[in-house]
């Protein structure tokens, strides 16, 4: 039976859930303003063989709201629940910024991480110049009262449009440094990239930013890409679970 978790998190509290099953453990991480209910397709295919862990990041779902949505609080708390839920060496399966904070946190804590899967995300390029973080934050501006929307019935994130762009912004100059981390990756790591549009990107930035993969995959032999989803970004998780759950074995299987 699932075991509700209640995390501190400096001046909040994160919710999460673990459920039982077989090892390694699987931490899941979640898109930027995504919940831990987005990740149930992807863990029903999973059939129980794994012990899950799921919970939402700082104002998102069911956790508190923070004075600090930065990328070392979120990088930090992947920590906090590996302690708090007990877990030795999981398999981090994050999708997008949840992918972004799961390569550093195992860049940073080789010793702590047996595998990661990246849907989606981290890909080692940085796509922002100065002119595309001023586009990001009039694009929050122009979503905020969709975004307010859509956080009272549970499916994003309780930040304001600055603090929301500023993860998105900080997320971008984290992935420009990657291919110096997947060079020093010491777990094996599998992307399921999807083919489909990016919000908020041109069919020429998506293109780009997906390419990157072959940066990653250059860099460290532990490192490929387990497929191709035909799904867009936003729809992967869902429509492709099968592809997300079949890179979780393989990266199980190549940790063992």
């Amino acid at each position: 039976m699932s075991r509700e978790l209640t995390i501190p998190a400096a001046d909040t509290r994160l919710h999460g859930l673990d459920t039982p099953g077989g090892e390694p453990a699987l931490l899941f991480l979640n898109g930027g303003f995504a919940t831990q209910r987005h990740w149930k397709p992807v863990i029903r295919r999973l059939g129980g063989r794994h012990r899950t862990v799921t919970f939402d990041a700082r104002a998102r779902g069911k956790s508190g709201r923070s004075s600090d949505y930065s990328t070392r609080g979120a990088i930090d708390d992947i920590g906090r629940v590996i302690d708090a839920a007990g877990l030795t060496r999981p398999i981090l399966v994050g999708w997008s910024h949840g992918a972004t904070m799961g390569v550093r946190y195992a860049t940073e804590n080789p010793d702590r991480v047996g595998g990661l899967v990246l849907v989606d995300g981290a890909y080692p390029i940085r796509m922002f110049d100065e002119a595309g973080k001023e586009r990001v934050r009039a694009q929050f501006k122009r979503l905020a009262w969709l975004m307010r929307i859509a956080a009272l019935l549970g499916r994003s994130a309780r930040m304001s449009p600055a603090e929301t762009a500023r993860a998105v912004i900080e997320m971008d100059a984290l992935n420009g440094e990657f291919e110096a981390d997947f060079a020093a990756m010491r777990c094996p790591v599998a992307f399921v990239v999807a083919s489909g549009a990016h919000s908020g990107s041109t069919e020429e930035e998506n293109a780009r930013m997906r390419a990157a993969v072959a940066r990653a995959t250059a860099a460290n032999e532990l490192v490929t890409v387990y497929a191709t989803a035909p799904s867009n970004h936003v729809q992967v998780i869902a429509k492709d679970a099968g592809l997300v759950a079949g890179a979780i074995e393989d990266v199980v299987k190549r940790a063992a």
